[in-house]
Formats: structure tokens, sequence, C-alpha cells
């Protein structure tokens, strides 16, 4: 993702996202209807100006945003977020340069406010949401399982409310703190100029030092309810697949599953007592068909086939330029391999390789000094 952007460029993604009346899902299907993601706030813009989907008042401000942004009646708030964006670490990331699995969801958010580091957003990564209100398992599967998932290479996306959510960031901070190479960004419902719930400020910062936060509300924006589930579709859209660790049978958890499955991702639930309301959501979950989950590992074997493409494409730079003294045998494994660690299992099951033909082949590549092991699992040597 590109970090700088002309400042014209931008206004125009400004101007779009703050126009009132613009109705996300309206121009989200001018997007579909273009068939591609990359469409620029300009042409977007255009479009409205004439569409028939768009009441006189919008299309006017649409006229006036290609004409003049700086005349809009909201020029003010334009201009604040242009200032916001001046300071480090703060981005603003139009729909094109969005990670390509959000950009395809049905609903992609037309600009996000990120606060911390980017460079991450396209690495595979999980999704773990679950209960505001846990139980002593809850809060150590939690903390433990995105320890360990973290470990082995994958990024941990929540919505840093109280439960789940809170326990989940920790365990991957823990993990990264003993350089794991996975990290963990933070789905807010509101404006970034601020951090609901407060006592989870320490926690917000520590997350902005190696993950970011994220955010398609815009500066002032209050954590209002109806924000809520509109933000989890975002939390599902940027992983693989997600993780419900606890959840009653009406939670927001559960809205987050059912983003997931409407966009193809996988969906895992941890079982827990028929006793305890904490369990009846994701008990529900696994009757309705998302996988049982028990352990880490089984979080890992559900995400076989997705981590694997996902890796595939990350890798395909790698793949076209292999080193020319590389011996034929062992460019197969090594086009796999990328600047995220994965584990040995993740890597011979790609390639079908038994355990022995596996390890005697990154041993060999590990000893030419093409590859190296990292806490998270095997990656290019640095």
């Amino acid at each position: 993702m590109p970090l700088h952007k002309e400042s014209e460029t931008l206004t125009l993604d400004l101007a779009l996202w703050l126009l009132p009346g613009s109705n996300q899902r309206r121009v989200a299907q001018l997007v579909q209807q273009a068939a591609s993601p990359t469409l620029s706030s300009r042409l977007l813009l255009e479009q409205m100006t004439h569409h028939p989907a768009f009441k006189e008042g919008t299309r006017q401000l649409a006229r006036l945003a290609l004409n003049d942004p700086w005349k809009l009646p909201y020029s003010d708030r334009l201009l604040a977020h242009l200032r916001w964006a001046e300071q480090d670490h703060h981005w603003l990331l139009a729909l094109h340069e969005l990670p390509p699995l959000l950009q395809n969801i049905v609903d992609p958010p037309l600009l996000l406010c990120a606060k911390g580091q980017i460079t991450s957003l396209d690495a595979p990564a999980l999704a773990v949401v679950g209960s505001r209100s846990l139980t002593p398992e809850g809060r150590h599967n939690a903390l433990n399982w995105s320890h360990r998932l973290t470990r082995q290479g994958l990024n941990i996306i929540s919505g840093l409310a109280r439960g789940v959510d809170g326990f989940a960031h920790q365990g991957a901070l823990n993990a990264r703190q003993e350089g794991a190479s996975g990290t963990t960004h933070a789905v807010l419902a509101h404006g970034l100029d601020r951090v609901y719930p407060l006592e989870h400020r320490e926690l917000a910062t520590a997350i902005s030092e190696s993950g970011a936060l994220l955010s398609e509300y815009p500066l002032g924006t209050a954590p209002l309810a109806r924000h809520f589930p509109a933000r989890n579709r975002i939390v599902t859209g940027l992983s693989l697949g997600v993780l419900v660790i606890e959840a009653a049978k009406r939670s927001g958890s559960l809205v987050s599953a059912r983003h997931a499955m409407e966009q193809g991702r996988e969906v895992m639930a941890i079982p827990g007592s028929v006793r305890r309301v904490q369990s009846e959501g994701c008990n529900e979950l696994i009757r309705q068909g998302a996988a049982l989950v028990t352990d880490a590992d089984d979080v890992l074997v559900e995400l076989a086939q997705p981590l694997k493409q996902c890796l595939q494409s990350n890798s395909s730079v790698n793949a076209a330029k292999p080193p020319p003294a590389l011996s034929d045998h062992l460019r197969p494994l090594y086009c796999l391999i990328s600047d995220v660690p994965q584990s040995s299992d993740q890597l011979l099951s790609s390639l079908g390789l038994t355990a022995a033909e596996g390890s005697a082949q990154l041993l060999e590549l590990e000893l030419d000094g093409y590859i190296e092991q990292q806490p998270g699992g095997w990656c290019l040597s640095s």
C-alpha cells in the first residue's frame, strides 16, 4: 500500500467520504457495477452528478466537490482531516489503497482512518471476537490462543471492546514482545480522535506501536450503538476467518460471524457448556455449520486453504525471481516463503511434501543462507 498521496487526490477522497447523503452502500454499488475496486474518487463523483440513485442535493454537492472542494459547506471538516493526516503515523486510506481482501467485500469502506503501523495490513489475519462478559476459561482462551497464533505469524484483528477483544489484542501484543512477526490491529466504531472504552487507552497506544487503529468514521464521531455492527464487517473483511471465543445467543459476535459467512471467510467457534449463557452463541454457530475448534492448532488447520492462497499471492514476487544459484528441487518451497514467518506444517502442506522431505529442504535452504527460522516460523533471510 502507498504511504503517501498527492494532496489533490486525497482532497477528493475526503470530499467523497464526507459528502452528506452520499450513502455508502449506493457508492459501493457504483464500484460493483464498474467491477473495479480501484475506481477513483473523481470518477465516482462524476457518476454521482447524474446518477438517479442520489438526490439532487447530493448531486449538486458532488459537482461542487469536482469543481472546487474548498467551497463545500463541510470544507472545515475536510481541512481538519488533512491536518490530522499530516501527523506522524496517521493515514487516510482510500478504497483503492485498502488490502485486497477488504476491497472486495460487498460494502467496503470508502476510506479508512489509520493510526499506527499499516505495513502489515496485507498480511494473513484472523478475526477474534466474543462476549464482553467472559468466564475465566474465555479469558484464558482469548489471551493464550491469540498469543499462540500470533507466534505463528498471523495478525489478530478485533474491535478493542471489553472482554474477548481486549484479551485477544493483549495476547497478540505479548507474542509481539517475544519477537513474533504477527501483530494486532483494532477496528473502532468511532473517530480516531478518541478511545472507547476509556480503560483501553493504554492498550490502544500499545496496539498502534506495532499495528494500527482503524476506523471508517470521521474524526469527532461518537461510539454510537449502530456503528458497532457495521464496524464488524471490516473486522472480518480484513481477515481470512473469524474465531468466536464466547458469545451469547444474541450478540455482536454473531453479527461478525454472519458477515464472515457472507464474505466467504472461515467461521470457527469454541464449544462450551450448555449451562452457560456465554456458550449459547458458539454452540448455535457450530450447529449451523461453523467449525468446532478446541485448540489453536485447529484454527490453523481450518485456515490452511485460505492461508495457502494468501501466502502464494504474497510470495508472487519471490516466485518470479528465485536466486539463480538455487537448486531446481528447492525452488517450489523457496517460492512459498516470504517475509512473514510460516510454520513448517503450513509450508509442507502447500506442496504435499512429507515431514522428512520438507525438513531436509528447509535445512538445505537455511544452510545456504536463503531462509532463517524466527519465533513464528520460517521466513526469508534478512
